[in-house]
């Protein structure tokens, strides 16, 4: 079987159409997202096309319930050949093939995946789940992963597998398109959220924020840190935090992302496919790491507070100037001249005139905040408070304003840090049915927890950046002049964090390096040509990325160092990427 266009994805436009039409969403559209985001080559078939796969491909992929017009008998015969079939959601049609069928529907769960070769890296804890099918499957069925018990007290499987003939059929009935969707993006806010009950995390502050339309849970997903005693309740939610809480300790969104993919590795491996990938960052990186700071109150004293904490660190933070005033000229170009980034700070909190919720006022405080740094081009922002309304009008204002990154979304309140919106990697949203589900171009720069030793209790530093490390994304650290200047323990706690992601490998980069990053390598497009000793693997750029990183089967024979990502191994090409064609020649 050739590797060429070893991974194929199936579009059915009339499906997508028809469930926008009712005013559904098209979530499996967010596909594009998670295969852009690894740049892994693959082509898209028709319904038509699919129902007799291409003798070229080895990974047929159904994101959706297969199309009715499919025939499934000639599906089964490519299968059985040696072909490796995955869908997402109710197999329909193909329910004969992959041996699983829907038992019904689940709108919000939590999925427990078993030990099985399939996974190189698996959950230590059940993954939130939001949307999918529970399956009923035939005795020559592996489960893969289990929904909770029902009130009944039956498990159902929600991942499964079938070895048929020399190929196979993977089956994942949960959601994952809605799950990673809706963990990263959250609900419409339009009130305020339900608090913890434990008093941990009181959002219910009448300011509507990004957490007010989270959508994993405070009961289920979160943990103690590691060594820390059990909460004692009642709980004072006070500055700084009298004890460690509960906090989201694993990236949800991402470990569906990473299951799906190891999925996807897998049954490429079965089908001896050689399927490259670029590496998220640079040759020889796992995971960076990300410092804000926010210009709350614009006093002199806090900013050379900051100022002089970030040199301690040596750290280059995005500078997000809050309206209205503004630090004195001298501050101002002390910062500039010490090399951060000067970024907005979206003030819609009501103390001021224009902080207010609004196009107008946006682009109003974009325009001070260009005046008074003397940056023509600002590209990142993070709204003050994380204030948020509604789901994806925020992100229109960034496209038209030319902001290309923002890191809003993230906690306000003690038990609601870590990675409440489930992710450590930059990804560009999507929007609703109403605007054809289309991809809105402004990076989602996750934010973690806020000020050290005073918003959040220090036991929480190393879960971030452990969970940010085993995802391959970026742990994000907010500090503020006010704490850095009052407080010492915060700005030891700077100090320390910098250090301490140093020590593991993960350098301090900028939103706006993160962004030109993102978006350079998002530029990049690989292929795979086989030849009878191996192949060509192929890159083309739109421009130049350096130190890139292009990743192999681990059985690839190419001078390259083995790494691990995502609990497999890979051999990682470190390359200087020319705007053009790059190709490089792997024995098999």
């Amino acid at each position: 079987m050739s590797a060429r266009h070893a991974v194929a994805v199936v579009v059915d436009d009339a499906a997508i159409e028809r469930t926008q039409r009712a005013g559904a969403d098209a979530w499996w559209r967010y596909l594009d997202e998670v295969l852009g985001h690894l740049r892994l080559p693959f082509r898209t078939l028709t319904p038509g096309e699919a129902a007799t796969p291409p003798d070229d491909v080895a990974v047929l992929v159904h994101a959706t319930t297969p199309s009715s017009e499919l025939d499934s008998d000639a599906v089964e015969d490519w299968v059985r050949a040696g072909g490796a079939l995955v869908v997402v959601g109710d197999p329909g049609p193909l329910a004969s093939v992959a041996g699983a069928a829907a038992a019904g529907s689940v709108d919000d769960g939590h999925v427990t995946i078993d030990e099985s070769p399939v996974w190189s890296s698996r959950p230590t804890v059940p993954l939130h789940a939001i949307g999918g099918v529970r399956l009923a499957t035939t005795e020559d069925v592996e489960v893969l992963a289990r929904w909770d018990q029902t009130e009944s007290g039956d498990t159902h499987p929600a991942v499964t597998l079938r070895q048929l003939g020399t190929g196979l059929a993977l089956t994942v009935g949960v959601d994952v398109w809605q799950s990673i969707v809706r963990i990263q993006q959250g609900y419409p806010v339009v009130a305020d959220g339900k608090p913890a009950a434990d008093g941990t995390a009181p959002i219910d502050d009448g300011i509507l924020k990004c957490e007010d339309g989270m959508a994993v849970s405070f009961e289920r997903d979160r943990a103690m840190p590691p060594g820390e005693p059990e909460l004692a309740v009642p709980f004072d939610h006070s500055y700084p935090p009298p004890s460690a809480v509960p906090m989201f300790d694993q990236p949800h969104a991402d470990l569906w992302r990473s299951a799906f993919l190891q999925c996807l590795w897998w049954a490429a491996e079965q089908t001896d496919a050689v399927v490259p990938w670029l590496g998220y960052w640079p040759a020889g990186i796992s995971a960076v790491a990300h410092m804000s700071h926010d210009s709350d109150g614009n006093v002199d004293d806090h900013g050379r507070a900051a100022l002089d904490s970030f040199a301690a660190a040596n750290v280059k933070v995005t500078w997000c100037h809050v309206f209205p005033g503004g630090y004195s000229p001298s501050v101002l170009a002390a910062i500039t001249e010490a090399g951060h980034e000067n970024a907005l700070h979206y003030n819609a909190m009501g103390d001021a005139d224009l902080a207010e919720w609004g196009w107008p006022q946006i682009r109003a405080q974009y325009a001070w905040a260009q005046a008074v740094t003397g940056t023509e081009r600002i590209v990142s922002n993070k709204n003050h408070y994380t204030r948020w309304e509604n789901w994806t009008e925020f992100y229109t204002w960034c496209e038209r304003l030319g902001i290309e990154i923002d890191e809003s979304r993230g906690p306000s309140k003690q038990g609601s840090v870590g990675f409440i919106f489930g992710t450590a990697h930059l990804s560009f949203p999507i929007a609703d049915a109403s605007e054809d589900n289309r991809f809105l171009d402004v990076l989602n720069l996750p934010l973690h927890t806020q000020d050290l030793a005073w918003a959040g209790h220090e036991s929480i530093r190393d879960v971030i950046l452990d969970g940010a490390e085993a995802v391959h994304g970026v742990a994000h650290f907010l500090f503020h002049g006010p704490h850095l200047h009052l407080r010492p323990p915060t700005r030891a706690a700077c100090v320390a964090v910098a250090n301490e992601a140093r020590r593991r490998g993960m350098p301090w980069w900028t939103s706006a390096q993160l962004n030109t990053w993102e978006r350079s390598r998002r530029g990049v497009t690989l292929s795979v040509e086989e030849h009878d000793d191996g192949w060509t693997i192929h890159a083309h750029a739109t421009e130049p990325v350096a130190g890139a990183s292009v990743l192999l089967p681990a059985n690839s024979k190419v001078d390259g160092q083995v790494v691990t990502r995502h609990g497999r191994q890979f051999v990682e090409l470190a390359v200087d990427l020319v705007a053009g064609d790059n190709s490089w020649r792997v024995t098999r």
